[in-house]
């Protein structure tokens, strides 16, 4: 099922171009993956392959069960803001809040790849690049989205901020999912929620949560609902000429020991897994199902402690039943600040 899939996937890919093209969005694919991106760099687009089978979207989607972001609402989005002279911001979603205050430079994509380069309208100098790529990894199920906020404006900038949030559609159960945040003590993060809903606006924290998840804090299988993530990274002032880059990632494994052995690869600093649902008989209730694909979006140089080291550990307990809404895992270590400056 998953390689007939995949070649349809391909062969829709080989009926609309044959080398690379330029288009208002993209569906990128690596290994059962497909990654649906707007102009903006903000995902859900139209799916032109079919290959999403449970929407007519595709923003992460895993080939063998369908997408996880976009049944229901196309939230998948980020934002960035400045303050010079008073605040700057601008955001892109397509659901949550629209295109604002962004002016499109380029988005270039061939059938793996991607670049979106963006401005602030009302502050053309602070440039933000989005270059999409598969993770060079085993299992290949994942992106890698390496993030530029550049300052060419001559003058220096302060509070430089960017957040992503997207809502997990988890199938088969799209909107009663279980869903996990770790690493909320990151040295960058200034607010987390499963508010996947929440327009992409970094100004906006503390950031409100759905349900009894918490906000600003870590979480494990929290649910069963229909909520998401939402992350807001703090990478202080920008000097003029000044870059700070960091790392997003997207995918999903067969089951959640691949999804962990993924983000173990990755390096993962700061993630949210999200889980379908499935009713246990004896316990009478919900509960996540770790045997089914397991989606994720994650962060790395962001100022935190890798959370799956290699070799990755155990899977992640599920709470006890009548618990399964919300367990804090306290503190997972501050880390180191490493942001990269060039």
């Amino acid at each position: 099922m998953r390689l007939k899939n995949l070649s349809l996937a391909l062969c829709a890919i080989s009926s609309f171009t044959l080398s690379s093209w330029v288009l208002a969005d993209a569906q990128l694919v690596s290994g059962d993956i497909v990654l649906g991106v707007n102009d903006e760099a903000h995902l859900n687009v139209a799916d032109i392959m079919g290959v999403t089978i449970n929407t007519g979207s595709t923003g992460l989607t895993y080939i063998p069960v369908g997408d996880a972001t976009s049944p229901g609402c196309l939230c998948e989005g980020w934002g960035v803001s400045v303050e010079n002279g008073g605040t700057h911001v601008g955001y892109a979603s397509v659901d949550s809040g629209g295109i604002s205050n962004l002016t499109v430079d380029s988005f270039v994509s061939d059938p793996t790849t991607a670049t979106s380069v963006v401005h602030l309208t009302d502050m053309p100098g602070v440039m933000v690049t989005h270059e999409f790529m598969p993770f060079e990894g085993a299992p290949e199920n994942a992106f890698r989205v390496a993030v530029t906020i550049a300052n060419t404006t001559g003058m220096d900038l302060m509070d430089t901020r960017y957040m992503r949030a997207m809502d997990w559609d988890v199938p088969p159960t799209e909107f009663s999912e279980f869903v996990t945040i770790l690493g909320s003590d990151a040295a960058n993060v200034l607010s987390t929620s499963d508010n996947g809903f929440a327009v992409p606006d970094p100004t906006l924290i503390p950031l409100t949560d759905i349900g009894p998840c918490g906000v600003d804090t870590d979480f494990v299988k929290c649910g069963p609902d229909d909520h998401g993530a939402g992350f807001v990274f703090g990478f202080g002032d920008l000097a003029d000429g000044e870059t700070v880059t960091f790392d997003i990632f997207y995918g999903a494994g067969e089951d959640e020991a691949e999804a962990i052995f993924v983000l173990g690869e990755i390096g993962a600093e700061v993630v949210s897994l999200g889980y379908s649902s499935i009713f246990d008989d004896i316990l009478g209730e919900s509960v996540p199902n770790v045997d089914s694909p397991v989606f994720f979006f994650a962060f790395s140089e962001v100022g935190g402690d890798i959370i799956f080291p290699d070799p990755t550990p155990d899977p992640i307990p599920t709470p006890e039943p009548g618990s399964l809404g919300v367990l804090a895992l306290g503190c997972l270590g501050l880390g180191l600040f490493r942001r990269r400056r060039n």
